[in-house]
């Protein structure tokens, strides 16, 4: 049996998947950044479609975003670190679930500038097919 981090990870892809925010079927990558910083969480992300498009997107449901405040605390408990962000990406068509940590810089995949057009940094968060 794997550490309580890893059944924390599984537990969050079956959370993101099964939110009515991602029951639509025609995304082919899910990117969520969760936050974890001076007490705080908060989370933004994008779904990308076959046709290169992409959607903010975040959970309906508070559960994604609480998950990952347990696996933050987890893994310090655990002597993994204690990171800033992760970077957590979903994609189709095996639903893989891949997760980044940063560690030194709490900034790292947050926006360097709000504007109307978010393409740019969509696109840095974009995952692998």
């Amino acid at each position: 049996m794997g550490s309580r981090s890893d059944e924390l990870v599984l537990k969050l892809g079956a959370e993101i998947l099964t939110d009515k925010k991602y029951a639509d079927d025609r995304w082919q990558g899910i990117a969520l950044v969760g936050q974890v910083t001076g007490g705080t969480e908060s989370m933004n992300g994008y779904v990308y479609f076959a046709d290169g498009d992409f959607e903010a997107r975040t959970p309906a449901t508070m559960d994604v975003l609480c998950t990952i405040g347990m696996l933050h605390g987890e893994m310090k408990k655990e002597g993994k670190g204690a990171w800033h962000q992760c970077l957590i990406h979903i994609t189709r068509p095996d639903l893989r679930i891949r997760i980044r940590f940063e560690y030194d810089d709490p900034k790292r995949w947050s926006p360097k500038k709000l504007s109307r057009d978010m393409s740019e940094y969509a696109d840095s968060l974009k995952p692998e097919s």
